[in-house]
């Protein structure tokens, strides 16, 4: 009997599709009843266009019910108009053969971790998905006749579940006779309406650091445990501006020689040994105000100890920017008896290092001054030092080496004792060269005064901030990343020489992880390093010298940009990172130098598409090549928005330089964003929905346009970090449009773990720029402090590349390069209109009363552009003043003012002028074609 949801108004002629080559036998038949409806939600009338499509299953029985005169079935397609009262529908019968679910047992082991630490309704979302219960049995729903609008089902699903509601396509798909009704299925979902995550940030309050800050787990902390982390874990960077030599200082104050060091060396004093339990006794570790000044905090047995550490030049900083020099790490070594007797404190200070020779023999310690230093007998070579008053050595003992293996490094034991009453501290001055230090350079080491070294550290390191941008909100934590973010991407090269030319440069990924030669991930370094930190701060000589390092060691004849595991972003984020420079720079003749290497690339880039438009039927025109590290030749979604982002920028770059090329090249791009919307929405159409957590339904968009599905088979950056989010960071998709609702919805609910909204690899944060592309403010203020949280340790402050399960490495600054780009947009950013947006997306408590927003020096498209914000709201105003850049294209100013308690604007004034100019709703003043003017803004509320 036929479920009498809607009744029947016009009678039509069944029609049946068969589907497939196979031939059924009667007794292998099952059936399964089916309705569809819509137009249940949608204020006004509005066509819809339906058409079914079935894969290893027979549709028959094929009817309308609902609908009104003229709406019927014509060439395969249900035309109807739907909405605002009118609900339409079709009911119709699968007969399908009783196949046996195939569970994915190649679940690649990072989705077996991940739904293992997920709640227990996303893992089960995650185990009903149709990449873990394979069936092959589907019905794709056309919507449009391009095929670029739908989803598919798969028969799995629809035994399974009894309704679908898609509130994205406002379509009703219920299965099993007898029905479930729409009423009965929504009133269920209201049950649940609010639970997905973007609609959670709309009625919850604004997020802060410290509600993500409880939730992430700070990997700073020596209670901290990662299942896959390398010795040490958590290790923070200390170095000079690009020197060879650098120092790793772990969670206990111990010292370790970077990857890249040819001194291989490890020394740590025994009451910060990472394995005697130090969380017992372990109070902090900050930076100086976000400088590579390093505080480890412990108290053990009533003795405070606290070590300070940083790096600094033996000579003393050099004239020239060069990173061939012997560095220093000078540490303030304090011990404070907390309790009320008198204390005799024995340190030992446990030192490891490649010697030239395995005859090892204890340390010699030489007295000079006040200073001990401690000599190899073999060569001569001073270790290390220590200089104080009231201690002395008690013993050297040294573990000889039976291998040159890392791990099997002599260990000289070096005992110190003093006596202190009280509440007496003891410092002790421990000065640590690399290199060793040769009997000819030991004076410098002695010589070093550690209060001038300080010093000259903070001021070298406050200088260098200080020539570019400056960002500065009410809120510590994110000024001392600013700063920090800085030289967390200037300790990361290696400079074999100074700055000349020829001079070569290494640039991995990190100092603690991976290779050390070359630069094997040019992605990471001239986009998120060289664009994101650099041209977006203004220091454009530091993006240029890399830029074109990378592109004369990494490019290949054909203007292919090569890499580790050849990644299909490296040729056009170059390209990307190279425009981006321009246009930030507005420097011609840089952009002279860069542009053959460029326009190569960019060839390359046009031949491949061209290649792939004469075999369209296999690559729908878009680019094949491999992912990432795993992962082999595809049609990724986050290789073709690097391909139309890198086009569309140099077109812009090359138009504005009147070069020649500009045309074709942002023609190219347009064309190959077409051919990008038709393959995604294609694919997304012949994906299986997914399951969100008020258990409504979305379509589903692939990040391979060939695979219609998730892919569980591989590991979690293919379907995430590096997954299609990228194509709305991009531009590649429209931030408003139906991909990118799925294609949020599904990540926030469903692949972010916890519903945190994080990433595994938080560098890769796409999701947070497509809301500053959607101006969505809560959901940006929430990526960014979830991202904070995320990606750095609390009070260190030092970038992770893995936050679960994967190998967790310490110190890429790539990943400060995503938060800072995102900060920067939400401070200022250039819009597709030519208008610039300042304070976009600045959390309300910035702006509370008597706090103040100061941006100064930042580079534009336009120009530079500085400003101040400032709370008065407790007299009833927010004010500002701007001081706009000079460039001509510049069409429109727009400030928004976020009041601290969302009060309406009541009027605006500018520079004494009543202002009619501005927006209630958005928050924003609009000033058209500003020329380099001072403006000065009150609202009043």
């Amino acid at each position: 009997m036929r479920p009498k949801t809607f009744m029947l108004k016009h009678s039509f002629i069944f029609i049946i599709f068969w589907m497939g080559t196979s031939s059924w036998s009667e007794e292998a038949r099952n059936e399964l009843r089916l309705q569809m409806s819509w137009g249940h939600s949608s204020r006004q009338s509005i066509p819809f266009s339906i058409k079914l499509l079935g894969d290893g299953l027979t549709i028959t029985d094929l009817h309308g019910e609902g609908l009104e005169s003229g709406e019927d079935s014509k060439s395969g397609f249900w035309e109807t108009t739907g909405g605002g009262g009118d609900v339409d529908g079709i009911a119709f019968t699968v007969i399908y053969s009783p196949t046996p679910i195939k569970i994915n047992e190649k679940l690649h082991p990072f989705w077996t971790e991940f739904i293992k630490q997920s709640d227990a309704n996303d893992a089960r979302r995650l185990l009903q998905d149709p990449a873990y219960r394979i069936d092959s049995r589907k019905i794709a729903i056309q919507m449009d006749h391009e095929g670029k609008k739908g989803f598919s089902v798969t028969l799995d699903q629809l035994l399974q579940n009894k309704g679908f509601l898609i509130p994205l396509f406002d379509i009703f798909l219920s299965a099993g006779d007898p029905a479930v009704s729409f009423v009965e299925c929504q009133r269920e979902w209201e049950t649940r309406k609010g639970l997905r995550i973007l609609d959670r940030i709309r009625t919850e309050p604004e997020a802060s650091f410290e509600q993500f800050a409880a939730l992430w787990e700070d990997m700073g902390r020596p209670d901290y445990v990662h299942p896959s982390q390398p010795e040490p874990g958590h290790i923070v960077c200390l170095a000079w501006d690009s020197s060879m030599r650098k120092f790793g200082v772990d969670r206990g104050a111990g010292v370790w020689s970077d990857y890249g060091n040819s001194d291989r060396f490890r020394f740590w004093y025994d009451f910060g040994d990472l394995k005697s339990g130090i969380e017992r006794f372990w109070k902090g570790q900050p930076l100086e105000e976000g400088l590579p000044l390093i505080t480890t905090s412990l108290t053990k047995d009533e003795v405070e100890y606290t070590v300070e550490q940083f790096a600094y030049p033996l000579d003393g900083p050099p004239k020239e920017r060069r990173g061939d020099i012997p560095m220093t790490l000078l540490q303030k070594v304090s011990a404070a008896n907390k309790g009320q007797d008198v204390k005799t404190v024995i340190l030992k200070i446990l030192h490891q290092r490649k010697l030239p020779s395995l005859e090892t023999k204890p340390l010699i310690p030489q007295h000079q001054g006040n200073a001990i230093y401690f000599q190899n007998e073999t060569d001569g070579q001073t270790l290390f030092s220590v200089e104080g008053d009231g201690f002395t050595v008690t013993s050297c003992n040294v573990k000889k080496a039976e291998s040159t293996d890392e791990k099997s490094l002599p260990l000289f034991e070096t005992e110190l004792s003093f006596s202190l009453n009280s509440n007496q501290t003891q410092e002790l001055i421990v000065k640590l060269p690399s290199p060793a230090v040769s009997p000819q350079d030991r004076e410098k080491l002695l010589a070093l005064n550690y209060e001038e070294a300080r010093t000259q550290t903070i001021q070298f390191w406050s200088d260098y901030i200080g020539r570019g941008a400056q960002f500065r909100v009410p809120e510590k934590t994110v000024n001392d990343l600013f700063r920090a973010s800085l030289w967390h991407a200037l300790r990361l090269p290696r400079c074999h020489g100074s700055s000349e030319e020829n001079a070569k440069i290494d640039i991995p990924y990190s100092n603690f992880a991976y290779g050390q030669n070359g630069i094997p991930w040019p992605v990471n370094q001239a986009v998120y390093v060289d664009y994101m930190i650099y041209d977006l701060r203004g220091y454009h000589d530091l993006s240029l010298e890399e830029l074109l390092t990378m592109f004369r060691r990494n490019q290949e004849p054909n203007g292919h940009i090569g890499g580790y595991a050849n990644w299909g972003v490296y040729t056009p984020s170059m390209i990307y990172a190279a425009a981006q420079h321009y246009l930030l720079s507005q420097d011609g003749k840089a952009f002279e130098r860069l542009l053959p290497y460029t326009l190569k690339a960019m060839d390359w880039c046009l031949n491949e598409i061209r290649q792939s438009t004469e075999h369209r039927e296999s690559t729908m025109g878009l680019i094949r090549s491999p992912l990432n590290d795993l992962t082999g030749d595809g049609i990724w979604a986050f290789t073709q928005a690097y391909v139309y982002a890198g086009l569309a920028a140099l077109g812009k770059a090359l138009d504005e330089t009147g070069h020649p090329r500009a045309q074709e090249c942002l023609k190219a791009a347009q064309d190959f964003r077409r051919s990008i919307e038709r393959a995604f929405e294609s694919a997304a159409m012949q994906s299986p929905l997914v399951q969100l957590r008020d258990q409504t339904w979305i379509p589903y968009v692939p990040c391979e346009a060939l695979t219609p599905r998730r892919l569980f088979e591989q590991w979690y950056p293919t379907d995430v970090d590096t997954g299609a989010v990228h194509l709305i960071r991009l531009k590649a998709l429209p931030a408003d449009g139906v991909l990118a609702d799925a294609l949020l919805n599904d990540h926030e609910d469903n692949f972010y773990l916890k519903g945190w909204g994080m990433a595994n690899e938080p560098v890769y944060n796409p999701q947070a720029t497509a809301y500053l592309l959607r101006d969505d403010p809560k959901a940006v203020i929430r990526a960014f402090y979830s991202y904070m949280a995320c990606a750095f340790s609390h009070s260190a402050l030092e970038p992770v590349e893995h936050r679960w399960f994967w190998g967790q490495y310490f110190g890429p600054p790539s990943t400060d390069g995503a938060w800072f780009e995102l900060y920067r947009n939400m401070l200022v950013r250039e819009r597709d209109d030519d208008s610039l947006l300042l304070l976009q997306a600045t959390p309300r408590k910035w702006l509370e009363d008597g706090k103040r927003i100061e941006v100064e020096n930042a580079p534009t498209y336009y120009g530079k552009i500085a400003f101040t914000a400032t709370s008065q709201v407790h007299a009833g105003r927010l004010t500002a003043e701007i001081d706009a850049p000079c460039g001509d294209s510049l069409k429109t100013l727009l400030l928004r003012l976020r009041h601290p308690s969302a009060k309406p604007m009541r009027s605006v004034t500018v520079n004494g002028q009543d202002w009619r100019d501005f927006d209630i709703d958005k928050e924003w003043i609009a000033i058209k074609n500003p020329r380099g003017q001072h403006y000065s803004i009150i609202a009043s509320y």
